[in-house]
């Protein structure tokens, strides 16, 4: 299926090396051809409907199909496009709008609804009223549970865009985000990075959407304890408390001892790993020591119902 500017024709591309003709014999030195033009040129030739250069470049340097797609490239381009006014930012949800069919997983272009989905970050970020940045934020909730992993990906990166730009505002627009999941999951990515947590004056809004997430997992029915979406997000949860409680220890020492006392089998394993990676990062004594006796003291009875 190939669209107005042909970001979803899967065709193969026939193109010259650089720096060598084609022809019956061996390969014949050419001039040295100029630089290459930069993501900005390219992404302002696309808004001015010649979006062929830059959809090869994505395809050759998006790092896809691989496990290291270039998030740095599809930023660049997210942020031009977004610069690009009204043409580029039709042309982010061109590419954000891109289903299975078109950019199938495993082929090199979900690429692009990497880039349309970073674009959501950007706009979330450079958000002027709280409006828009919550629009940014619903469109970017849609896409996490796409079956797409670099998709997902591209969402935590997004949230990340965000979180570091205005911490507060996005993490007061991300309230409702554990309303599944995969949506509680990527939240929870995002919040684990040591670098967002540089931008943050307190951990109360985080800790908020932990304790979302956290409920989300200790409502969990028997029948959701074995999916894929909520293994995963016990997972991402004691690295997200882990990584607030390197910048904010003794709150979120008082959270984990807290929380301990309500917490599934599942969740005080989750509040353990946390407690785990906290201690090797160097962890106060004293804040060890209590988050080790609450653990301890929340082990239920055998008979206890939340260790049926």
């Amino acid at each position: 299926m190939v669209n107005g500017n042909g970001w979803s024709e899967r065709g193969r591309v026939n193109f010259v090396l650089p720096g060598f003709a084609i022809c019956s014999h061996a390969p014949v030195p050419m001039a040295r051809p100029s630089l290459a033009p930069s993501v900005e040129d390219l992404v302002r030739d696309a808004c001015r409907g010649a979006a062929g250069p830059l959809r090869e470049l994505l395809l050759r340097r998006g790092g896809l199909p691989g496990p290291r797609p270039n998030l740095k490239l599809a930023e660049a381009t997210a942020q031009a496009l977004v610069s690009g006014g009204d043409e580029g930012r039709r042309l982010l949800e061109e590419m954000r709008t891109m289903g299975d069919n078109e950019a199938p997983a495993g082929s090199a272009f979900p690429i692009f609804p990497m880039v349309g989905v970073l674009g959501l970050g950007v706009v979330a970020a450079r958000a002027q009223d709280e409006g828009h940045l919550k629009v940014a934020l619903r469109a970017l909730h849609d896409h996490a549970d796409d079956g797409r992993r670099e998709v997902r990906d591209a969402v935590v990166a997004a949230l990340g865009l965000a979180l570091k730009a205005q911490p507060l505002r996005t993490l007061e627009g991300l309230e409702g985000w554990s309303d599944g999941y995969f949506h509680a999951e990527l939240m929870l990515q995002a919040l684990s990075d040591p670098g967002m947590t540089q931008h943050l004056q307190d951990v109360r809004l985080p800790l908020v959407r932990v304790q979302e997430a956290f409920a989300l997992a200790a409502g969990a029915p028997r029948a959701h304890q074995r999916t894929h979406g909520y293994r995963a997000l016990l997972r991402t949860m004691s690295g997200a408390i882990a990584t607030l409680g390197t910048r904010f220890p003794h709150p979120v020492a008082q959270w984990v001892e807290e929380h301990a006392q309500v917490a599934t089998k599942d969740l005080l394993a989750v509040l353990n790993t946390s407690l785990d990676q906290l201690s090797s990062g160097g962890l106060r004594r004293g804040d060890a020591q209590s988050m080790h006796e609450a653990l301890d003291a929340a082990v239920p009875p055998p008979r206890d119902p939340r260790w049926d």
